[in-house]
C-alpha cells in the first residue's frame, strides 16, 4: 500500500511538472512559429525537455505493467497512455519547428527513445488484446 501510494505521489510531480513544460512549450511556439532553426542552447533545452517527457512516458508505463491483473491497471494504463501521447505530440511539434540539420540532430540524439517508448507501448495494448 505504501509503495502504491509513494508511486502515486511520483506521478503527481511528474504531471505538474509536465504541466509547466507544457505551458513553457507553447509560449515558446507562439513567440517563434515559423522558425526554421533554433539556437543551439535552445536546441539542446528541447532536448531536455523531450527527456523528461521520455522520462515520465516510461515511468507510466513502468507503473502500469507493475500493476497489471491490479485494480490499479486500467487507471494507470490511462496515465500511460496519456502521457505517451503527450511526449509523441511534443515531440512531432518540435520537429516541425526545426530546419532539416536541427531535426537531424534531434532525431540523433532522442529520437530512438521516442521510437522505443512507443512501440513499447503498442506492445502493451496488444498484450491486452491477448488476454
Amino acid at each position: 500500500m505504501l509503495r502504491r501510494l509513494l508511486s502515486t505521489h511520483t506521478r503527481i510531480l511528474f504531471q505538474l511538472k509536465l504541466t509547466n513544460s507544457q505551458t513553457r512549450t507553447v509560449v515558446q511556439a507562439q513567440q517563434q512559429p515559423y522558425s526554421s532553426s533554433i539556437k543551439k542552447a535552445d536546441l539542446d533545452k528541447e532536448i531536455e525537455r523531450m527527456t523528461d517527457l521520455a522520462t515520465i512516458a516510461k515511468d507510466e508505463m513502468d507503473f502500469a505493467e507493475e500493476s497489471r491483473n491490479s485494480v490499479y491497471y486500467n487507471e494507470d494504463k490511462q496515465a500511460a497512455h496519456k502521457a505517451v501521447d503527450e511526449m509523441t505530440i511534443a515531440y512531432n511539434e518540435l520537429l516541425q519547428r526545426l530546419s532539416a540539420e536541427d531535426k537531424k540532430a534531434i532525431e540523433t540524439r532522442i529520437g530512438m527513445r521516442i521510437k522505443e517508448i512507443q512501440n513499447a507501448y503498442e506492445i502493451m495494448t496488444l498484450n491486452d488484446l491477448e488476454e
